[in-house]
């Protein structure tokens, strides 16, 4: 070889020639290991690319699966199937079978339908036995159930009379002017004296005459004694005809006992009382308390098929 070979120009051959030549001289076995770099740098490259397209991969992956998340779960879609009902499984062995409650009425359990989505049925869940509804008689106590109702009481016949009375003085128009008080058999009418008389006056006023002539009918009803009282207040009175109101209480009375036998009551059956201050129903200390306590008091028993007529 010649020593100056490198420094000599060589014809231009292509790679192929070059591996295929046997005669050429080795020292261009440079290029061969320039193949070999340049081989590994290509395989490096696409080593590099393709880890590339499996990190992009990935993070789109992670991505789908952030906002799959985000958005909830996706639900397949629901398919509607028919009311499965289960029978009954075969009875165990003897051996297997445990004590079952049996429940409180042989009803039978219904069976819930199952929504799938796919070709597997599950049994369905029995619901809870019924509960035994307890009548609301069996809570109540023996003497509630046996104790009758009971029955509003029947009028006295204390509520009779004075339900009677109030209704014939409205009837007469008096129920305004007079007072009804009962006490047992008797009922008491209460007239004040500025309605029958004038001031320290026994004589009766027009207004007085007509109220006791509506009355009248009502006192022919009584059995028995009618008693006419006298009431006065206890401020003193002095005059030449009434020298105290001993005198004005009776003569008061006295003159309404004469006006009711002119309006067709038996003289006999009524009897004229006074009792002056002694029986005050008011406070005297107050004109209003003394005005209340100036009045005449009729007593009068009324039958019982009279009141009830």
């Amino acid at each position: 070889m010649n020593k100056n070979s490198f420094l000599t120009p060589q014809s231009s051959k292509t790679i192929e020639e070059l591996l295929n030549d046997t005669g050429t001289p080795h020292h261009q076995n440079w290029l061969l290991s320039y193949l070999d770099v340049f081989v590994l740098m290509v395989m490096l490259i696409i080593t590099l690319l393709s880890l590339g397209d499996l990190k992009i991969e990935e993070e789109n992956r992670k991505n789908t699966a952030i906002k799959a998340a985000a958005a909830g779960p996706i639900r397949p879609p629901v398919r509607k199937s028919r009311p499965i009902s289960v029978s009954a499984p075969a009875p165990a062995p003897v051996s297997q079978l445990q004590p079952v409650i049996p429940p409180l009425e042989p009803e039978p359990i219904p069976v819930l339908p199952i929504e799938t989505t796919d070709n597997t049925v599950s049994a369905p869940a029995p619901l809870p036995a019924p509960v035994k509804e307890i009548p609301v008689e069996a809570h109540l106590d023996e003497t509630e159930t046996t104790t009758p109702q009971q029955q509003p009481s029947p009028p006295t016949k204390r509520e009779v009379l004075e339900n009677s009375l109030s209704e014939q003085l409205g009837r007469l128009g008096l129920d305004q002017t007079v007072a009804i008080k009962i006490t047992e058999d008797y009922a008491q009418l209460e007239i004040q004296d500025k309605i029958l008389f004038e001031s320290s006056q026994a004589s009766l006023t027009g207004s007085g005459e007509a109220l006791l002539k509506g009355l009248a009918p009502l006192l022919n009803q009584a059995t028995g004694l009618i008693f006419i009282e006298g009431h006065t207040d206890n401020r003193p009175i002095k005059t030449p005809q009434f020298p105290s109101n001993w005198e004005l209480g009776s003569a008061r009375a006295t003159s309404v006992l004469h006006y009711l036998t002119t309006q067709g009551l038996d003289s006999s059956r009524m009897r004229a009382v006074t009792y002056a201050d002694t029986m005050p129903i008011a406070d005297n200390s107050t004109p209003e308390g003394r005005e209340k306590n100036r009045r005449v008091s009729i007593l009068i028993k009324v039958q019982e098929q009279d009141i009830t007529s």
